[in-house]
C-alpha cells in the first residue's frame, strides 16, 4: 500500500490497451485495467469461446482493402493468405480489483510469401451501472463497482457506506461489524483487533471537508464508548483544522486516524485483492458466445 491507487473516470471508452506479439508470452508486457488501473490477472485458453481462422482472416481481408491501407497492393504474395495460423494466444484478462475484464484471441496468420500478419480480435464487457441507495446490493457487488466507478460513492445510501466500509477492514484484519444506523452513539463501525482492543470508526458519505467540529464530536464519542482508539473515514477530504485536531487528540488524549476518499480507494483496492475473480465469475460461457471485434492488426516482418 505504499504506492497509492488511482481511479480512472468511468466514461472512458471501454479499450485496453494490449501488448504486441511476442513468442514467449512471459515476455509480453503486463496488462492495465481500464478503469481502476490495476495489473490484470492472465488465464490463458479458459475454452469459453471458439474463434475460426475465417474470423482473424476477415479483419485482414477488411484491413487491405481500406484505401488507407499502407503496404503491398492487393493480389501481392504479401497480402494473400495461406490459409492456416502458425502462432496462437488466447487469454482472458481479468482485474483482480473491480472484476472488469478483456477476452483476446491472437493469431499469426503467413502469407504466401515471407510476410506474417498479427490479427487480435478482443471484447469486453460494458461498465455495469446500477443506483447504489439500496442496501440490499451485496457488497461485493458494490465493491466491484467503486473501484471501477469511485465518484458513485456521492451518491450511495449513507447505511450502505458504511457496511461497504465494515466489509473493507473485516479483510484488512479486523473483526468489524457495524453498529445500529441510528442511535449509534457516534460510532458506525466497531473493530477488534489482534489483541481484543475496541476501535471506533465513524463513517461520514460527504461531498464537502471534514471540519474541525467533527473530529472533537467523534473525540467526545471515543471517550464516552470507551474506545482505545478511533477511526474517521469520510469519502471526501479533512480540512486543516480537522487534521490538526486529530492529531492533537492523538497526542494528549485518544489517537485518531483521518482516512480521506484517495486513502479509502487505497484500503479498498488491497482488500478487493482477497476476492479475485476468476472466469467462471465473468458470465462467459460456451451457450453465451461472445463477439468478438477486430482489436489490433500490424505485420511481423518488415515489408
Amino acid at each position: 500500500m505504499n504506492q497509492r491507487r488511482r481511479h480512472a473516470p468511468s466514461d472512458i471508452p471501454s479499450h485496453c490497451e494490449l501488448p504486441f506479439w511476442r513468442g514467449n508470452v512471459a515476455e509480453e508486457a503486463p496488462v492495465h485495467c481500464s478503469y481502476c488501473g490495476t495489473w490484470m490477472d492472465d488465464y490463458y485458453d479458459p475454452g469459453l469461446w471458439d474463434v475460426s481462422f475465417e474470423d482473424f482472416a476477415a479483419v485482414h481481408e477488411a484491413k487491405i482493402r481500406d484505401p488507407y491501407f499502407n503496404g503491398p497492393p492487393l493480389g501481392h504474395p504479401h497480402v494473400i493468405l495461406r490459409g492456416d495460423i502458425v502462432e496462437r494466444k488466447v487469454c482472458l484478462h481479468i482485474c483482480p480489483a473491480c472484476g472488469w475484464w478483456i477476452a483476446e484471441d491472437r493469431a499469426v496468420l503467413p502469407a504466401m510469401h515471407w510476410q506474417h500478419w498479427a490479427v487480435t480480435l478482443a471484447s469486453a464487457p460494458v461498465l455495469e451501472r446500477f443506483a447504489l441507495d439500496d442496501i440490499g446490493v451485496p457488497l461485493q457487488q458494490v465493491r466491484r463497482h467503486l473501484m471501477q466507478k469511485f465518484e458513485a460513492r456521492a451518491s450511495m445510501h449513507p447505511r450502505l457506506f458504511e457496511l461497504t466500509v465494515a466489509s473493507v477492514f473485516g479483510d484488512l484484519g479486523y473483526r468489524a461489524y457495524a453498529t445500529a444506523y441510528s442511535n449509534d452513539g457516534g460510532v458506525d463501525v466497531i473493530l477488534e483487533d489482534g489483541s481484543g482492543a475496541r476501535i471506533g470508526v465513524q463513517v461520514k458519505r460527504r461531498r464537502d471537508a471534514v471540519e474541525v467540529e467533527q473530529i472533537r464530536a467523534f473525540l467526545g464519542a471515543l471517550a464516552l464508548g470507551g474506545y482505545s482508539r478511533g477511526v474517521y473515514v469520510s469519502s471526501s477530504r479533512f480540512s486543516r483544522g480537522a487534521r490538526k485536531a486529530a492529531r492533537h487528540s492523538t497526542q494528549t488524549v485518544i489517537p485518531i486516524e483521518l482516512v480521506d476518499a484517495d486513502r479509502f480507494f487505497d484500503m479498498l483496492g488491497y482488500a478487493q485483492l482477497k476476492h479475485r475473480p476468476r472466469p467462471e465469475d465473468c458470465n462467459i460461457s460456451r451457450t453465451r458466445p461472445l463477439t468478438l471485434y477486430g482489436h489490433d492488426y500490424y505485420h511481423l516482418n518488415a515489408l
